[in-house]
């Protein structure tokens, strides 16, 4: 007997566990190591005793440390941690102070924040507008204003405040273009070219496999600067 397609909404795909930790790591360009940290939590130790930290970013399948698209914004808002060097435990500090401000399990996700020349201010959760925006800009000790300003526009969200697209900016990256997007929706949610869909995977395969850039221009029917782009995205 033929099994029943289930059909899901949206949202459950973007919540569905569907990504590894080394896959996301991969993708938005941050150590596995590092990546692990934010999902699993960490111990460490203090003058007294160790102390075990707790996750950043909950996985939508703990056991099996599996993340979803939801998951993959999170992290890409907080890869701007390490160019900044700033401490993950800050970071913790501010997301949690978050939490109990505003009353969300997952600022990182569900917050919409908008930029006032130097200022930045949360103006939506979970697709309510606040009556009065919270100025998150008073998070500068902990480095929250240099995160968010640089990263805002690499998450394109709802209605309801969730993330639809990413535009994963990598450490190193020879061009911050919205170049690359992924999207849960389009080449199984793995990283695709913005404009055509077409998988940076398969570009960069034939490319390690020895073809030029005019012939995969030629066989894809994309610009050379389309091809740079996913070279150059899997090369940072």
């Amino acid at each position: 007997m033929a099994r029943k397609k289930v059909d899901r909404t949206q949202d459950e795909i973007r919540e569905y566990p569907c990504y590894s930790i080394e896959q996301v790591a991969s993708y938005i360009g941050v150590p596995k190591r590092t990546l692990r940290n934010w999902v699993t939590g960490y111990s460490y130790q203090t003058r007294h005793a160790m102390k075990r930290a707790n996750p950043v970013i909950t996985p939508a399948d703990p056991e099996n440390n599996l993340l979803s698209f939801y998951n993959l914004a999170e992290a890409q808002v907080l890869a701007a941690t390490r160019e900044r060097n700033i401490g993950l435990r800050r970071i913790r500090h501010t997301v949690e102070y978050m939490r109990e401000v505003l009353q969300e399990e997952r600022p990182l996700l569900r917050c919409v924040f908008e930029t006032s020349g130097q200022d930045i201010f949360l103006q939506n959760i979970s697709g309510k507008n606040l009556r009065n925006p919270l100025n998150v800009s008073k998070f500068g000790q902990y480095g929250f204003r240099s995160i968010l300003k640089k990263y805002l526009s690499r998450i394109e969200r709802d209605a309801n405040g969730n993330p639809t697209r990413v535009y994963p900016l990598k450490a190193g990256a020879r061009s911050a273009k919205r170049n690359i997007v992924i999207h849960p929706f389009v080449s199984a949610g793995k990283p695709s070219l913005a404009e055509s869909g077409i998988m940076v995977e398969a570009i960069w395969k034939r490319k390690k496999a020895g073809e030029t850039v005019k012939t995969l221009a030629k066989d894809f029917r994309l610009k050379p600067s389309e091809i740079k782009a996913a070279i150059n995205y899997y090369a940072a």
